[in-house]
């Protein structure tokens, strides 16, 4: 019986009397009819009393009819007679009903902002944002964006940010930054030549520590000295054949070779791009549609649960549950939005597709050699139309630094 009745609780149950001749026949019948009942005491020869459940109390009503027992109901139990109670206390469902919300409320409330990692300069800057955005204290956390979105536009808004993490930890916002500029100490360089790093003609050079090897207009390799870090003249080579003379020994002085050698490298690019070219693009226009979400999987549209107007439209969305004290709720709100794509067709001539080409072969070019570096000169080597592509071969003339550190070793 005790397997039957663990969870009765939940839908209720009575205790009750039953008066009459051999009352413990009507429970039998109660029985046959299958009334669940336990707990039956025989209080004396014309009392018993007994538990059945909530749900079966009008059975026992048309059991009784024409029988001649008399039903006396002693007491209640039950979640469901328990809520009734309650129903009728309005005050005290009042003061329930407000204690929750206030506690739900404070549990979704902004109450501390935190930034680490930064100068407070930039400090200021963040908390200026942040209260642009509506990230500050008291401010409900449902309205705000998820901390994804709040990241990027801290990135996108302050430019002196490398990175910034934003974490939100109950009613608290954690927010720790990186700076794009961080001064650290240089370390002083140890005796080194300066090296070409790779083919040139030098037009120019500037030499602030060391002893230039080469001048304008030479032609050097990969490897070749440019300036060096000896300082001094070099020892005579001890004859062999003298043995009375001792061996001298190199007096130069070992120097960090430092400064800029200019030259004239070359340099060939292919490029190809399509005569014609379909791709897609966002137009800027976007819709937001709002659902408050149970659960993983069911939600209730209340905002914006229209068909979209969009042909194509690419797909974003975020959810914020609602927390309980420190418990996060399986309830939140999801928002939705949908950015309009839209397809474009180019249709380029042979000359627009050229001019294209050669501004990506330039574009790769520059990327490589570094923005120091100034192209001079370019000319087309070559040039095809295969499979509706336009392909160059470029050739371009480059002024860039090309020195390079090489440590001195001993045997130098």
């Amino acid at each position: 019986m005790k397997k039957h009745t663990q969870d009765i609780y939940f839908t209720g149950y009575v205790t009750v009397l039953i008066k009459g001749d051999r009352p413990e026949l009507f429970f039998n019948q109660l029985v046959q009819e299958k009334v669940l009942v336990w707990d039956i005491i025989k209080k004396d020869s014309q009392t018993c009393e007994a538990k059945i459940r909530k749900q079966d109390i009008s059975k026992l009503r048309m059991q009784r009819r024409g029988t001649g027992y008399k039903i006396q109901f002693r007491s209640k139990h039950g979640f469901p007679f328990l809520f009734t109670a309650l129903l009728h206390k309005k005050p005290l469902l009042l003061g329930i009903a407000i204690s929750i919300l206030s506690i739900f409320f404070l549990s979704n409330t902004v109450w501390k902002i935190e930034v680490r990692g930064v100068s407070p300069e930039l400090e200021h800057q963040i908390e200026t944002r942040l209260d642009e955005y509506g990230v500050r204290l008291g401010a409900f956390k449902l309205t705000l964006g998820a901390p994804v979105d709040i990241q990027q536009r801290l990135l996108q808004d302050i430019p002196d940010l490398l990175w910034i993490g934003v974490q939100e930890k109950g009613t608290t916002y954690s927010l720790e930054g990186v700076p794009k500029t961080i001064v650290k100490e240089e370390e002083q360089p140890g005796p080194r030549h300066l090296v070409a790093k790779k083919k040139g003609v030098i037009v120019d050079m500037f030499v602030s520590e060391g002893v230039a090897q080469v001048g304008v207009h030479d032609y050097v390799e990969p490897g070749d000295v440019l300036v060096s870090g000896l300082i001094g003249n070099e020892p005579p080579p001890v004859n062999k054949d003298e043995k009375d003379k001792t061996e001298q020994k190199d007096t130069r002085k070992h120097v960090a070779a430092t400064g800029n050698v200019i030259a004239r490298t070359w340099y060939n690019v292919s490029a190809e791009v399509p005569l014609e070219e379909t791709y897609t693009v966002l137009s800027g226009k976007q819709d937001n549609k709002y659902a408050i979400q149970f659960g993983d999987s069911f939600q209730l549209p209340i905002w914006g649960f229209g068909e979209t107007e969009f042909k194509d439209s690419q797909e974003q969305t975020s959810v914020r549950h609602l927390r309980f004290l420190r418990w996060e709720l399986p309830i939140g709100m999801r928002k939705t939005t949908e950015y309009e794509r839209v397809t474009k067709q180019v249709k380029r001539t042979k000359e627009e597709a050229t001019a294209q080409a050669e501004k990506l072969a330039k574009q790769d070019l520059q990327l490589q050699v570094g923005a120091d570096a100034d192209i001079i000169s370019q000319k087309i080597l070559h040039e095809t139309i295969e499979n509706g592509k336009v392909k160059l071969i470029l050739y371009f003339q480059v002024n860039e630094d090309i020195a390079t550190s090489q440590p001195i070793s001993q045997g130098d």
